[in-house]
């Protein structure tokens, strides 16, 4: 049973480009790590590959599936301006 919906050629195909246009490591890894999920991998094998924690895959599936590969984007670093 898959763990992630399946994600259409396009989207995977954005994906892998933005993965090697990105300057953030953080994104890349979390695009990274779904494409592994879509190809079937399991989240012990992506936590393992991808040197994180099996709770950081699983919330970056819970963000996939909320907002899609833009919910996947890093977020500015430090507090919000004023």
């Amino acid at each position: 049973m898959p763990i992630i919906a399946p994600i259409s050629r396009t989207e995977r195909r954005l994906m892998q480009k933005t993965i090697h246009k990105t300057r953030g490591k953080n994104h890349a890894r979390r695009l990274t790590a779904m494409l592994m999920l879509h190809r079937g991998d399991r989240v012990s094998g992506v936590a393992r590959t991808l040197f994180c924690a099996r709770s950081s895959v699983g919330c970056w599936i819970h963000w996939l599936t909320l907002s899609g590969a833009d919910g996947l984007v890093s977020l500015p670093a430090g507090r919000a301006p004023r």
